[in-house]
């Protein structure tokens, strides 16, 4: 690609334009804090770089030219621009302007995330949030590998070069009808589940593989009858009769209201999980992604 090398700068054209709404190359390097030698200078310069007249000098002042007519139009929208550019660019120095990748499971989206993003959105408007569901190994990946600015996991990362922090808790519950036989229980543990037809996450989702490696370790496997790929649709199969899940507390007691199921609490130790917010070790994070990362920590809370 050619490219074509502009022979005046910007203050050039701040200048230039000066004169023209003064009227006069005097009163110009007065409103500039410019000596007039400077501002005749400059001016005479601009017009041997662009190869024609810009001013016709009269004892009372200055006329514009048609070139010069057609100069000061093409200048205020460049010096109007420049402005935005270097108001935008200080905006994104300060950290109040620019884009933040975040990576975070399904459980932080649907709990915790809506209310924190739109007050942070409300205090940085001008601040992009980029959100993407993935499982935890992946957002581990992503943070250390730089494709996200920070993530939220709902188990340490076996990968190193990554700093964790608490961020929410997240209580794993029992789904259930009204009328099944334990809806009554005013707790559960898991192996009184294990024989129960199992309404479950898609098979990539963290909680698919926690329930598994729980059934796991005590020598069993899990009827899975129905997988869905969210909390909604798993409550609604649930009270369709299609059997019993095990969901994040927070982030279903609206569809269990909604849908007049039963909610017990698990007892067992995995089911009372630790989210984190996770971030790269040893580099510096941008302004933006800085302000991010702060505003969340505000909204942590552990029990």
């Amino acid at each position: 690609m050619s490219s074509v090398a502009l022979r005046f700068d910007l203050r050039d054209l701040e200048l230039f334009v000066a004169v023209a709404d003064a009227g006069s190359i005097a009163r110009a390097a007065e409103r500039s804090h410019t000596v007039a030698s400077a501002v005749s200078k400059r001016v005479s310069d601009l017009e041997d770089n662009l190869g024609c007249p810009l001013l016709l000098r009269g004892a009372k002042g200055v006329e514009l030219t048609a070139a010069g007519h057609a100069l000061l139009a093409r200048a205020r929208v460049l010096l109007h621009q420049a402005g935005q550019l270097d108001d935008e660019m200080r905006r994104h120095a300060s950290g109040t302007r620019g884009y933040v990748r975040m990576f975070a499971n399904i459980s932080a989206i649907v709990e915790f995330l809506p209310d924190a993003l739109a007050s942070f959105a409300r205090q940085h408007p001008d601040i992009h949030v980029h959100l993407e569901e993935h499982v935890s190994s992946a957002i581990a990946a992503a943070v250390a590998d730089n494709s996200a600015d920070l993530g939220i996991v709902s188990e340490l990362p076996a990968i190193d070069g990554l700093t964790t922090v608490p961020f929410r808790n997240d209580d794993l519950v029992v789904v259930l009808k009204p009328d099944h036989p334990l809806a009554k229980r005013s707790s559960l543990t898991f192996a009184e589940l294990i024989d129960q037809p199992f309404v479950g996450l898609h098979a990539g989702s963290s909680l698919h593989r926690l329930l598994t490696r729980a059934a796991t370790e005590v020598d069993r496997s899990l009827h899975w009858r129905v997988q869905v790929t969210s909390f909604d649709a798993a409550c609604a199969m649930v009270a369709s009769g299609l059997g019993v899940s095990i969901v994040p507390r927070a982030a279903t007691s609206a569809y269990i209201r909604s849908l007049s199921l039963a909610s017990v609490p698990l007892t067992d130790p995995w089911a009372h999980r630790q989210l984190f917010l996770c971030i790269r070790s040893g580099a510096p994070m941008h302004s933006a992604a800085k302000l991010l990362y702060d505003h969340l920590q505000s909204h942590a809370v552990q029990k």
